[in-house]
């Protein structure tokens, strides 16, 4: 699995997913054809369960974030990003993009349905799409500046569009 998981991060940082083949993937990671498939059913089989590793590490790591019982930083979740650049790079911006962005709100949907919120009087299915949304584009954002660019800018663009408008406690009475 893991030479099957390098292997296809490496051609996507190349091309498209739909320019990969698994004749690719198994050739760059050193197996045999039949051997892909006797773990996954499809190539995009192969990026959801990296898409949902990924996306899972990370929003474990930025839960503290949106925690309304602690001060929560993302800082955590962003140097997670910063250390795997070229990787969430890869995954942001490019083929894998738009299976990203599904994990974002599948692993979202879970997390929000699995404790308390912050603000309960925001809709479910409207807090999901925005803080998965928002989170996604933000990083996507980041991965297409200069490498260089500062942690600390992401941190504030952080918490004043995300962290700040859904996961910090507002009494609001909709009508």
């Amino acid at each position: 699995m893991d030479a099957l998981r390098a292997a296809f991060l490496a051609l996507i940082e190349r091309k498209s997913l739909d320019q990969i083949s698994i004749k690719e993937i198994t050739d760059e990671a050193g197996l045999s054809y039949p051997t892909f498939f006797r773990r996954f059913a499809s190539k995009e089989d192969l990026l959801e369960h990296i898409a949902a590793e990924e996306v899972r590490t990370l929003l474990s790591l930025g839960h503290s974030a949106m925690d309304r019982k602690a001060a929560g930083s993302p800082r955590q979740m962003l140097e997670y990003v910063q250390d795997h650049r070229t990787l969430w790079t890869a995954l942001l911006t490019g083929g894998a993009a738009s299976a990203m962005r599904q994990e974002f709100m599948r692993i979202a949907r879970e997390i929000a349905t699995s404790g308390p919120r912050a603000n309960p009087w925001i809709p479910l299915d409207l807090a999901v799409a925005f803080v998965a949304s928002g989170i996604f584009e933000i990083l996507a954002w980041w991965m297409r500046q200069p490498t260089d660019y500062p942690v600390e800018n992401v941190i504030t663009l952080f918490n004043a569009l995300i962290v700040d408008s859904t996961g910090r406690p507002r009494n609001v009475v909709l009508a």
